[in-house]
């Protein structure tokens, strides 16, 4: 639990990009790093603003709880236009609060 997917769609293969991401998420929400899940998929076929040609991430950040949500998707957004470069303005993020309830690790129910 914090699950983080990011589809991008530029030509970039930033192989420490998993790492960076998973130590920005564990520290902005003071999660342990060992519950991090990041998990980045390249597919040039996505289009943004219907074009293929356009840089850009889909991103589904899931966690139970957040604390600031706009900086998080700051950071995130600026990570994710750095290492990944694609348009700032095309990194598109939808951000998830899990109910504990709803999330296992290792078949334990955490809430």
């Amino acid at each position: 639990m914090p699950f983080f997917t990011v589809y991008y769609n530029s030509d970039v293969k930033n192989e420490k990009f998993a790492e960076e991401a998973a130590e920005l998420v564990a520290k902005q929400l003071c999660k342990p790093i060992r519950y991090v899940v990041v998990n980045v998929i390249n597919n040039p076929d996505m289009a943004f603003e219907g074009s293929v040609n356009n840089k850009g991430a889909l991103v589904e950040m899931q966690s139970i709880g957040f604390g600031d949500k706009s900086g998080l998707a700051r950071l995130l957004t600026d990570l994710i236009a750095e290492k990944l470069q694609v348009e700032r303005n095309l990194v598109n993020i939808h951000l998830l609060d899990m109910p504990a309830s709803t999330v296992a690790i290792g078949g334990n129910l955490l809430g």
